[in-house]
């Protein structure tokens, strides 16, 4: 007789850099296939996951949750200590798994995603953080990126903060908190969606920075949104500073 199925989610942490994102790609690594593999060696039969966000190259993660089926009756907190074992050499770790009700899927029953860019704002790059936080040598105005970033809350078209490619899917999207937060030399953007169009967080991060630095007015962030033109948005923030913190569901994961 087989084991009845059981629906998972796992909390995971991982380091981008050595990745081409986190969807599985032909002959590049991603953090999906390495994932997948750990799970069907301790698992016995094949796995898919569905993860909540799909981060591109090179991005962090510090709250990622995937899905997944099962019909392996293997203990949680063992599959956790397991499956991180596995997963060290590779910069993955499986920080917890839970067992949902059967249909839970990490993308579709996401409320909220929460993002957090940050930015190492001193005169030295730091080589411990190179990989870590965007370096920024210019003294930045918090006080005016804040004033800003006030423009982005509420439900708004980011068309101007979305990647040209990626329109087609629609770019209206609801954005429930923007956060600065500083911390000696490091200074973070903190960002709350209930999704985001793609490169948007990195936009938004570039768009801030330019304001920190006095090359844009904070009220050109409302413009922008109504222009719904890329172009008038800022830079693109490199990818290294990039976390996705964390998911919200309507059940504890």
């Amino acid at each position: 007789m087989q084991d009845a199925a059981r629906t998972l989610a796992l909390v995971l942490e991982y380091d981008g850099s050595g990745y081409h994102g986190f969807a599985r790609q032909t002959g590049l690594p991603s953090v999906a296939e390495r994932v997948e593999h750990v799970l069907e060696t301790l698992f016995g039969h094949s796995v898919k996951i569905e993860a909540a966000g799909r981060t591109d190259a090179g991005v962090h993660a510090t709250g990622q949750v995937v899905s997944c089926v099962t019909t392996s009756q293997m203990q949680l907190r063992r599959l956790a200590v397991a499956a991180s074992a596995l997963l060290r050499p590779h910069a993955i770790a499986v920080v917890r798994a839970v067992e949902c009700a059967a249909g839970f899927s990490a993308r579709r029953d996401a409320l909220s995603r929460t993002y957090r860019y940050r930015i190492l704002n001193r005169v030295a790059p730091s080589p411990l953080h190179a990989r870590r936080a965007f370096h920024v040598s210019a003294s930045l105005d918090t006080d005016a990126m804040c004033s800003g970033a006030a423009f982005l809350i509420g439900e708004h078209d980011f068309a101007a903060f979305c990647a040209v490619e990626s329109r087609s899917k629609g770019t209206r999207r609801n954005v429930q908190s923007v956060e600065l937060e500083r911390s000696g030399d490091f200074l973070d953007i903190v960002i709350s969606a209930d999704s985001f169009v793609h490169n948007m967080v990195r936009i938004v991060a570039g768009t801030l920075i330019e304001v920190g630095r006095g090359r844009r007015p904070p009220a050109d962030v409302g413009d922008v949104i109504a222009s719904g033109v890329r172009a008038r948005a800022g830079f693109t923030a490199p990818a290294h500073g990039l976390y996705l913190e964390r998911v919200m569901y309507a059940v504890t994961i």
